[in-house]
């Protein structure tokens, strides 16, 4: 499908899928460059497109937010986050509360390419656009990658459109295990893409619902592997997500087939008039995502 030529349907509709309050200026930075956005790989079909608008719904907080706020009313928060890589300890952090340009300096100085914290570099460049793109060396790469010098005018980077840009070249252009954010996309595969763009798996289990809803909004179909008692990974919390909303609790969401999602998959499967063998198969993924199947 060339979902470039869907635009204005298909691809807002996802947008809106994935973060319903998410602002016009955010569809509208998307199908100004769509063009450019295909060119980059990111639109060649519905699960990479699906990928790009999940993570950036999850890094932008629904797309409502393009800088990022280093703004803490307190040194006991600020050194939970920073940590003793920064600061001594709490009293330390504290003289850094309520000032976001001095914490900027401080946390960011020395690293990513930025100069030390009198170079003022931490909070020029602290992170910008729907992936938070941060630190010099990232502004002047992606900067030189896309022809625009987002390095001598930084808040170019939160622009909706160039944010849209920048986040479409990141995943085309970042790898991991020797391949790229979007061929781990191509594979369906949540947790690398997310160890891309966030260097762990903070949020996976957002992450994965996100794509998921916009996967199904794009008119594809996330994958449906047969699973049993013992299976991870993000097939598994779809799998919770969806046993959640249908009213049957699975514990924690966290991935894993355990005793609790088999017991609230039984239950969906006997309401749901299936046989009830506490795995997910082809009859069971088609009860809980109707639509799609």
């Amino acid at each position: 499908m060339d979902l470039a030529a869907l635009i204005p349907g298909a691809i807002p509709g996802a947008i809106r899928a994935v973060a319903p309050r998410a602002p016009a200026e955010a569809i509208r930075g998307l199908t100004s460059v769509a063009a450019a956005l295909k060119a980059q790989g990111a639109l060649a079909n519905e699960v990479r497109a699906a990928h790009l608008i999940g993570q950036c719904a999850h890094e932008s907080a629904g797309f409502t937010r393009r800088v990022e706020s280093l703004f803490y009313r307190s040194g006991d928060r600020i050194f939970a986050v920073f940590g003793r890589r920064h600061f001594a300890g709490i009293a330390e952090a504290e003289g850094f509360a309520r000032d976001q340009q001095k914490l900027g300096n401080r946390v960011y100085a020395d690293r990513m390419g930025n100069g030390d914290a009198a170079s003022g570099d931490g909070f020029r460049y602290r992170g910008r656009g729907w992936l938070q793109l941060t630190g010099r060396a990232n502004y002047r790469t992606f900067g030189r990658r896309l022809g625009i010098d987002i390095e001598a005018d930084p808040e170019r980077a939160a622009e909706p459109a160039t944010a849209w840009r920048i986040a479409a070249a990141y995943l085309a252009t970042r790898r991991r295990a020797g391949r790229t954010a979007l061929e781990w996309a191509d594979l369906g595969n949540v947790e690398m893409v997310t160890r891309i763009v966030n260097g762990g798996t903070i949020g996976l289990a957002e992450r994965c619902h996100l794509t998921a809803l916009a996967l199904t909004a794009l008119g594809g179909r996330a994958p449906r592997p047969a699973l049993a008692r013992g299976a991870e990974g993000p097939a598994v919390l779809r799998l919770q997500r969806l046993l959640a909303e249908h009213g049957f609790w699975p514990g924690a969401l966290d991935g894993d087939l355990g005793p609790k999602t088999q017991a609230a998959l039984r239950g969906f499967q006997g309401a749901a008039g299936l046989a009830v063998t506490g795995r997910a198969d082809a009859g069971t993924w088609a009860a809980l995502e109707p639509l799609a199947a």
